[in-house]
């Protein structure tokens, strides 16, 4: 993400003289600020100027802490004193931790837009335009990625609100993606899901290497991350955009296997999908899933130690479930390409008939926090390493490629997992085959494989 919010870190900036401090402050005296004091008496700055200077000092502050301790582990008194910030400062700019991250979150996604557009402008010619905005974008988290951790990596676990945050960077950025590949010179078309996969794919490749201290390897990345999007864009897309637009089918809910194992675990499990599809993850208790389940709250912590480790035991059973469907959906299969395409069958109808699942899985797990990007990535790994058995020699998916689809994937998944959008998901089966066909085998080849199966499968539906 963008660098300059973190770099104001490091510039040595005024601050007003602090109010006595709490004891939480005094605890956090350690820190030294990273600005300088504006001088005792008149400094020459309107009220307006003071404002502005604390709230991108604070900024800072939230910013530094949340890198070295997570957002869980940092404090108001962790970011006044790295801002240099009266507590009384800080409450009148926002009104409480929360309200700073997101503030902050907002401005750092602003700067990274900003950064991108800027880089694109300063080019000349598509191409270039195109390679140099990527390579500004990812070579600028490498050189600092403070700021990126915070947005990507952070914002995972801080609930509804952060989740709402990411779903609105996300379409942002995917209208950038979309207006700069309408003005290619050749005028060939992106998919209509594309600029959603390679927002989602591309998140996930940084997310995975800010996780694992890999943020180094992302400035060499621009090159393999544009060829795997470059696979995308062909003049079959056409033909593609004609597939999979029929009326979404009926959609009849049913209860997972693993709920209906005659166990108590599984009567919990069972209770608390009910309860999160009609009331929410956020407005359950443990006390409530005990009640549905009828068993005492005690006799409900002997399963679980709370509605957080239920919540991850049932997207386990869930991954394992929907793994399960796609391996039986494709054990006769020995052409790739069209495993691929029944895996997706597989995998959509299974998340079509389990909307209390699929809402726990890529909503609800938000809740969770930092251990919820394993889930996610466990989810669809598993999926994808199914599929990639018999993979062949790729035309154009580089290294990074196969990452970039559990990504593709996962974005396109979430966006329609709230239960008003997840009768839509069948409709996309043949978009999401083609986005994991493309880079392997080629557009044109991606597309006759699809055509050629939704052919078989009208032959088959019965009119």
């Amino acid at each position: 993400m963008d660098r300059q919010l973190p770099d104001l870190s490091r510039l040595r900036l005024g601050f007003e003289g602090d109010l006595p401090g709490s004891e939480e402050e005094d605890a956090c005296a350690e820190l030294a600020p990273l600005y300088k004091r504006l001088p005792h008496g008149p400094h020459g700055l309107a009220r307006e100027q003071v404002a502005r200077n604390q709230r991108a000092r604070l900024y800072g502050g939230m910013v530094e802490s949340v890198y070295q301790r997570g957002y869980a582990g940092t404090s108001v008194a962790h970011v006044i004193a790295l801002a240099g910030v009266s507590r009384r400062a800080f409450y009148e700019q926002f009104a409480n931790k929360e309200d700073c991250f997101l503030a902050t979150y907002d401005a750092l996604v602003a700067g990274s837009r900003k950064r991108v557009l800027k880089a694109w402008l300063d080019e000349r010619g598509w191409a270039n335009r195109l390679y140099h905005a990527c390579r500004v974008f990812l070579e600028g988290i490498a050189c600092d990625p403070r700021g990126a951790y915070l947005v990507l990596v952070e914002s995972l676990g801080i609930g509804a609100r952060g989740y709402e945050r990411l779903q609105a960077t996300a379409t942002s950025f995917e209208r950038v993606v979309a207006t700069g590949f309408a003005l290619t010179p050749d005028k060939i078309a992106l998919p209509p899901l594309a600029p959603r996969a390679i927002v989602g794919g591309a998140r996930f490749v940084v997310v995975r290497r800010l996780r694992e201290g890999r943020e180094a390897e992302l400035g060499n990345l621009t090159d393999e991350l544009l060829d795997w999007v470059s696979s995308y864009r062909s003049t079959v897309v056409v033909r593609l955009r004609a597939l999979g637009s029929g009326r979404p089918p009926r959609l009849v809910a049913k209860r997972a296997r693993f709920l209906t194992r005659e166990d108590r675990r599984s009567t919990v499990m069972d209770a608390m999908v009910q309860l999160a599809l009609e009331d929410g993850y956020a407005n359950i208790t443990d006390a409530d899933i005990a009640r549905t389940a009828m068993i005492s709250t005690e006799a409900f912590h002997r399963e679980f130690a709370g509605k957080q480790e239920c919540l991850l035991a049932i997207v386990d059973e869930f991954a394992a479930e929907a793994h399960d469907a796609v391996l039986r959906a494709t054990r006769n299969d020995t052409d790739w390409a069209e495993a691929v395409h029944k895996g997706v069958e597989a995998v959509v109808a299974y998340c079509a008939a389990h909307p209390g699942l699929v809402k726990l899985s890529f909503i609800d797990l938000f809740e969770v926090g930092d251990g919820m990007v394993h889930r996610v990535s466990g989810l669809l790994d598993g999926f994808i390493n199914v599929l990639a058995k018999h993979v062949p020699e790729p035309q154009r998916a580089s290294p990074v490629a196969a990452e970039a689809i559990v990504g593709a994937v996962w974005a396109i998944l979430s966006s329609y997992a709230p239960p008003d959008r997840l009768r839509y998901l069948p409709c996309l089966v043949d978009h999401l085959t083609f986005l994991i066909l493309a880079p392997f085998i080629g557009a044109r080849a991606a597309v006759d494989t699809i055509e050629t199966a939704s052919l078989e499968r009208r032959q088959l539906t019965p009119s």
